[in-house]
């Protein structure tokens, strides 16, 4: 039998002596992966401003880097940030037109990199004793997200048929200032990403191999596709999708194969033999609370014990625009935007 040419347990790096894709000894050559990109970085003026980490503390954007050899660095994952920096230039319809795996190896990074960074800093800087933000116990838990990562270097592939995430790009306004031009949000329990970047807006479950896309609808992800999405919109488009993976009841199971120089990927079917739903049913008392996580709203204010405000939809259930700027943050009388 063929080893694999990845294996978990000796590839996936959880220390920062090693690359954190490939998993190669850095004895003799380092550099480091901005967790954001670089060009992401330049275009939004982004470098001194701060990211929120797990424990509540803030780092600069410019110090989110980690571990990587030199081939992953400069040659794979470059020309990922090219291709995808280049299409986010262009707005909605070039990020679109992105080859699938391209876009989901761009976000994945970006998610699996934060918590990565987070292996190596202190939760509480006044208490050495107290251990890092993130274990590395935690993060090989990702190991499956970590394999398909992979596919960067062309040593993981699934069939043509097949993606592991489900992708949603958007059409979002642009406020004023280039800083409020970029947000995005993540959650840590399931692999889930969304980013705004200019005119843009991407919202994508990360391992769901397209159960979001195909198996389920959303009146509000269907609202948000006809919509230029203020902010405010982001927001609660990333709060509507990631509340929906907490409700995906499936545990995808592959199989693989050694191929030669990678591994090949096939997805059973998600659905299974099973006749119960693909997602479970949408609670909007556990909805209330990962929409106020996301905005920031207190809970009381979006939620009444019955009804939740939403700035997607209007009282006929049809896409709504609200009337005020990209620049401007409101928040409307929760009697006239009820769900």
């Amino acid at each position: 039998m063929p080893e694999f040419i990845y294996q978990w347990g000796r590839d996936q790096a959880l220390t920062a002596d090693r690359c954190f894709l490939c998993g190669a000894d850095l004895a003799r050559g380092r550099t480091d992966e901005h967790v954001f990109p670089q060009w992401l970085l330049r275009r939004f003026d982004l470098w001194n401003e701060k990211i929120t980490l797990l424990n509540g503390t803030l780092m600069p954007y410019a110090q989110m880097r980690i571990p990587c050899c030199s081939s992953c660095n400069n040659e794979h994952l470059s020309r990922i940030e090219q291709t995808v920096g280049d299409a986010f230039a262009e707005g909605p319809e070039a990020v679109s037109a992105l080859d699938a795996t391209t876009l989901f190896l761009w976000m994945g990074k970006i998610y699996y990199g934060v918590m990565f960074r987070e292996i190596s800093l202190l939760a509480d800087r006044r208490d050495p004793q107290a251990g890092a933000i993130m274990t590395p116990e935690f993060l090989a838990g990702f190991r499956t997200h970590h394999l398909l990562m992979q596919a960067a270097r062309g040593v993981v592939r699934w069939r043509h048929d097949q993606h592991p995430a489900s992708v949603f790009v958007f059409q979002a306004q642009e406020p004023t200032h280039p800083r409020a031009r970029f947000d995005y949000v993540d959650i840590i329990n399931f692999p889930f990403f969304a980013v705004r970047v200019g005119t843009t807006a991407v919202v994508a479950v990360l391992q769901d191999w397209g159960a979001l896309a195909e198996a389920v609808t959303v009146p509000g992800l269907e609202a948000a596709r006809q919509l230029d999405l203020h902010p405010q919109q982001f927001r609660e488009t990333a709060a509507l999708a990631a509340y929906m993976t907490t409700l995906f009841n499936r545990v995808p199971k592959h199989v693989m194969h050694a191929a030669g120089d990678h591994v090949g990927m096939f997805t059973l079917p998600i659905a299974g033999l099973s006749a119960k739903p693909v997602f479970d049913a949408f609670d909007v008392g556990d909805y209330a609370h990962v929409l106020s996580h996301v905005t920031g709203q207190p809970i009381e204010e979006l939620y009444d014990g019955r009804n939740i405000v939403t700035l997607l939809r209007d009282g006929a259930d049809q896409p709504w625009a609200v009337p005020w700027s990209a620049d401007e943050h409101c928040f409307p009388d929760i009697r006239l935007m009820q769900q």
